[in-house]
C-alpha cells in the first residue's frame, strides 16, 4: 500500500528542512536563505543553498537539489519509504499500521538476505584459512594476511554443494539461497553453488552491509570472474566496489581514481592509495556516477591500456561529462593494470602516472587522431565529428568555447567552422545520446520550458495560461513534461502547488527534485511575469512548428527519392499549410 499523501505532507510540514540538514552539515544564514559547502561534491566556496521559505535546497555547483526527503535519501543512501519512516519517528508522526506492517515484511526479507550474505562471507573466510592453494595464490598476487582480513577475502571450495550444505545445517532453504544469488537451480529441480573453486571478494555497501560477492579463478580458466546476479538487495549498476572503504579519503583528497577490478582496487589501497573505487567491469551507469558525486566532482580513470579499456574510457568520458564531472585519464604502459604496475614499480611510480593524467579533451583527441589522417580534409571532418558530441555535453560555456578554439587549432581549421558544426549537435536530456538537427542556430529548447515551469510554480493563474495554450505533448523535455502535467492536475483539483511538496507527487523523485530546485527561483528574475509566460509559450510553439517542418522536409525528400509523387504532393500541401498558418 502506498503511503497516504496527507501523511507525507504532515511529516514534511513538521520536518524543518534547515534543522534536518544542519544535523549533517553546518549552515550559515545569509539573508533569507542558508549557505554551506555542498556535501555532495568537493568545493572550496559555498554554493549549497537552503531556502526555508520554499523548503528546498539547491547546489549551484553540482546541481543537487530537492526537498527534505531528497536530502536525506541522497545523504543516507536510503529509499523513499525508509526516509519517511525515519522522519516520521523524529517528527512524532504515527504511520498507519498497514504501512508499518508492509515495511516490516519488506525489511525482514532484506535483513534475511543481509544475514545470509554475512554467514556466507564467514564460511568463505573459514574455507580460505584451511586452503593452502588459495592462500598461496593471494600471496603470489602480493596480498598480505592483514589485507585479506581487512577486505574479508575468502575462498569457495571446489565442490558443487559446499555452501548449500553449510546453510542446510542452519535451516536455510535452497530457494532462498537462489534469491540471495548464492545458488543456481539445475534442470533436475535441485540447486548447486554459484561460486566454486574461486577466491571470493565481498561487495559491501555504504552501510557496511554485504550485498553481493565476486569470485575469481585461481588459474587461467574462464570466465575469470563471476559476480552475484541482481538480487533484492544488490544492483550492480548502483554499487561501486570499495566505496565504503575509500569514501573519506576521496573527500579528503578531492578526487577519485576509477579502476576496473577487485585487485586493481585492493593492491593500490594496500600500498596507501586509498582514494579509489572499482567499477567491476568497464560499463558505468548514471546511478554510479551520481553515487560518486556525493563525495567528489573530479575523476581520474585508470583502465587497462588495451583496446577494450580505451573504448571504455572514451565511452565513460561522456557519461561523466553528462553529469558535470571533471574527468581525466591516466595511461599506464601497455600490458599493465593498476595491480601489476604497483607490484612491479611501486606506489610512488603509480602516483607519478596519476599526476601526468590527461584531461578529457587531450585524451580523446589523441585517441581519435590516431585513427584518422589529421592532415586530410576528410580526416579532419571525421575527428571533429568524434569530438563535438563530447564538447556539446559540457555545460560550462567558457570551457566549451575554449575547447572549440583548441579543436580548431589542432585541426588547423577556422574556429567558426567548428562552431557551425557544434550547433548541429544537440544533447538529448532523457536518453543521454546525441542527435543532429537540420535547423542550424536553434537555441536550447529547454530554457523556455524551464522558464514556463518556474512561472507555473509561482502563481496559479500562470498554470491556467499554460494549460489553455499548450498541450502536455508540446513539452519536448520528458522531465519538464511530467512535472508540468502534475502541476496542471493539482491546479484543476484546487490543491496547493509548492515546490517541496510537488516533488513527492512525481514518480522519478530524484530527477524531479533536481529540476524543481533548479527552476524554483527563476521566476523571481522577471519584472513582467505574465509577458514572460506569453513569450515562453510562443517560443515553445515556434520550436515545435520548426521541428514539424524539419520532419516534413525529411519525409518529402524520402518520398521524392522513392519516386512516390502522390506522397510528395500530399506532404508539400501539409508543409505549405503549416508555413502559412504559422509565423516561422
Amino acid at each position: 500500500m502506498a503511503i497516504p499523501e496527507d501523511v507525507i505532507d504532515q511529516i514534511q510540514d513538521r520536518a524543518d528542512i534547515v534543522e534536518v540538514i544542519s544535523r549533517y552539515i553546518p549552515l550559515k544564514k545569509t539573508g533569507r536563505s542558508y549557505k554551506a559547502l555542498c556535501p555532495f561534491h568537493h568545493e572550496k566556496t559555498p554554493s549549497f543553498v537552503v531556502s526555508p521559505d520554499k523548503k528546498i535546497f539547491h547546489c549551484f555547483g553540482c546541481g543537487a537539489g530537492g526537498n527534505v526527503f531528497s536530502f536525506v535519501i541522497r545523504h543516507e543512501n536510503l529509499e523513499f519509504p525508509e526516509v519517511i519512516e525515519m522522519l516520521a519517528k523524529k517528527t512524532g508522526v504515527i504511520l498507519p499500521r498497514n504501512i508499518t506492517r508492509q515495511k516490516e515484511d519488506v525489511s525482514s526479507f532484506a535483513s534475511q538476505l543481509y544475514k545470509i550474505n554475512e554467514l556466507a562471507c564467514q564460511f568463505f573466510q573459514t574455507c580460505l584459512a584451511g586452503d593452502d592453494t588459495a592462500r598461496d595464490y593471494l600471496n603470489s598476487r602480493g596480498i598480505g594476511d592483514e589485507t585479506i582480513k581487512f577486505f574479508k577475502i575468502g575462498y569457495a571450495p571446489n565442490a558443487w554443494e559446499a555452501l548449500l550444505s553449510f546453510f542446510k545445517k542452519r535451516g536455510v532453504q535452497e530457494a532462498v539461497l537462489e534469491k540471495a544469488g548464492l545458488a543456481i537451480a539445475n534442470d533436475r529441480g535441485g540447486y548447486y553453488d554459484r561460486f566454486r573453486h574461486r577466491v571470493i571478494f565481498p561487495i559491501i555497501d555504504l552501510k557496511e552491509r554485504i550485498v553481493g560477492f565476486g569470485g575469481r579463478v585461481l588459474d587461467a580458466s574462464l570466465p575469470k570472474y563471476i559476480n552475484s546476479p541482481e538480487t533484492y538487495i544488490y544492483s550492480k549498476g548502483r554499487n561501486l566496489y570499495g566505496l565504503n572503504f575509500s569514501k573519506e579519503d576521496i573527500k579528503k583528497r578531492g578526487y577519485v581514481l576509477v579502476v576496473e577490478g577487485y585487485l586493481d582496487f585492493i593492491i593500490p589501497y594496500q600500498a596507501g592509495i586509498a582514494n579509489l573505487i572499482a567499477t567491476l567491469g568497464t560499463a558505468l551507469t548514471i546511478d554510479q556516477v551520481k553515487l560518486l558525486k556525493r563525495f567528489t566532482n573530479t575523476v581520474i580513470m585508470v583502465y587497462d591500456p588495451d583496446e577494450a579499456g580505451e573504448a571504455a574510457s572514451l565511452r565513460n568520458l561522456d557519461i561523466f561529462i553528462s553529469e558535470d564531472v571533471n574527468v581525466y585519464v591516466a595511461e599506464l604502459p601497455s600490458g599493465y593494470d593498476p595491480d601489476s604496475y604497483i607490484r612491479k614499480f611501486g606506489a610512488e611510480e603509480f602516483t607519478r602516472v596519476i599526476k601526468s593524467s590527461k584531461n578529457l579533451f587531450d585524451y580523446k583527441l589523441d585517441k581519435t587522431a590516431s585513427r584518422f589522417d589529421i592532415k586530410s580534409a576528410h580526416g579532419k571532418a571525421r575527428i571533429a565529428a568524434e569530438m563535438l558530441p563530447t564538447i556539446a555535453r559540457i555545460s560550462n560555456a567558457v570551457l566549451k568555447s575554449n575547447l572549440v578554439k583548441r579543436l580548431a587549432e589542432a585541426l588547423s581549421v577556422d574556429e567558426e567552422a567548428i562552431r557551425t558544426e557544434l550547433k548541429k549537435v544537440k544533447p538529448d536530456y532523457e536518453a543521454r545520446h546525441y542527435i543532429i538537427e537540420p535547423q542550424e542556430g536553434k537555441k536550447d529548447f529547454r530554457s523556455a520550458e524551464k522558464m514556463v515551469l518556474s512561472l507555473m510554480l509561482e502563481e496559479g493563474r500562470f498554470v491556467k495560461m499554460v494549460g489553455e495554450n499548450l498541450s502536455i505533448d508540446e513539452f519536448k523535455d520528458s522531465a519538464v513534461r511530467d512535472i508540468a502535467k502534475v502541476i496542471i492536475e493539482l491546479y484543476k483539483e484546487r490543491k496547493e502547488i509548492r515546490p517541496a511538496k510537488l516533488i513527492n507527487h512525481l514518480e522519478n523523485k530524484e530527477e524531479a527534485a533536481i529540476l524543481i530546485s533548479e527552476v524554483a527561483g527563476l521566476a523571481e528574475t522577471f519584472q513582467d511575469k505574465e509577458k514572460a509566460v506569453t513569450d515562453c509559450i510562443a517560443r515553445i510553439k515556434k520550436d515545435n512548428i520548426r521541428d514539424e517542418l524539419d520532419r516534413l522536409q525529411v519525409a518529402i525528400k524520402a518520398a521524392h527519392n522513392s519516386k512516390d509523387e502522390n506522397k510528395v504532393k500530399r506532404l508539400l500541401v501539409e508543409y505549405d499549410s503549416l508555413v502559412r498558418n504559422s509565423k516561422v
